[in-house]
């Protein structure tokens, strides 16, 4: 991938950074009132929220070898539909009065849904937006990766919750595997090396938030949308697996 051409000085990043810090901010206070949250429950919003908004700035922030474009304020602002969402766990899994202990209400699924469709939409628009412009990074799609692994795990969460924990914690496996990938490779350093294009890794990583945010939807019957799930955790696992024996081969003396 080629490198860009300069685009926004350092201070863009700390600039949309402070914005998406806000932005989130002004989101979760605004859900708390609407909600009518309570105190415990209104603060893990916060910190959920804030934690994503607070990596991403982190990641742009001290960005040192690649510049800060364009296509990385996209993904700036598709962080903070993330952030959201990630804020509205909480608020759909705290045990209300009228609600299932072990299922969240059908409006804070179409709640949640609202906000990550378009998260989900806009992840095709940054890689146009660096391709178009000629500022494709590799930090810009390491960012671009990571804004999507935040948006799979939290849908994961969201999904299992909506089918019914604690017996679909198997759901959360689709959230969790790129963050057990990268543990193994902290655990393996020889694994460490650029994975080889693959058509059925793309195709396998877009059908993870299509189909978690199909299951989501509350017209979906349980059986059916578990059944996607779990179609689609098994093509992730072998898309997982096929990249882990590949990684092994090639740390081979």
């Amino acid at each position: 991938m080629p490198l860009a051409r300069p685009a926004a000085p350092r201070s863009s990043a700390r600039r949309d950074g402070l914005a998406a810090v806000l932005a989130t901010a002004a989101a979760v206070v605004l859900l708390a009132l609407l909600t009518g949250a309570g105190a415990p429950v209104a603060a893990a919003s916060a910190v959920l929220g804030l934690a994503v908004t607070g990596a991403v700035v982190r990641s742009t922030v001290r960005r040192r070898d690649e510049p800060y474009g364009p296509a990385d304020r996209v993904t700036v602002a598709r962080s903070v539909l993330v952030a959201v969402a990630a804020a509205l766990l909480p608020l759909g899994l705290a045990p209300g009065p009228a609600q299932d202990a072990l299922r969240p209400a059908a409006a804070w699924c179409w709640g949640l849904f609202a906000v990550a469709l378009p998260a989900w939409l806009l992840d095709a628009l940054d890689g146009r937006v660096a391709r178009r412009t000629g500022t494709a990074t590799r930090a810009g799609a390491r960012f671009d990766q990571e804004v999507d692994a935040a948006l799979i795990l939290v849908l994961s969460v969201a999904v299992a919750a909506r089918i019914g924990l604690p017996g679909t914690a198997w759901v959360l496996v689709i959230g969790a595997l790129r963050y057990l990938f990268l543990l193994a490779l902290r655990l393996r350093p020889a694994w460490r090396r650029p994975l080889p294009p693959s058509g059925y890794r793309r195709t396998t990583a877009g059908i993870q938030g299509g189909v978690l945010l199909g299951a989501l939807l509350p017209l979906v019957p349980l059986p059916l949308a578990a059944g996607a799930v779990g179609l689609a955790l098994a093509l992730l696992l072998v898309s997982f697996g096929r990249d882990v024996v590949w990684l092994r081969r090639r740390a081979r003396p």
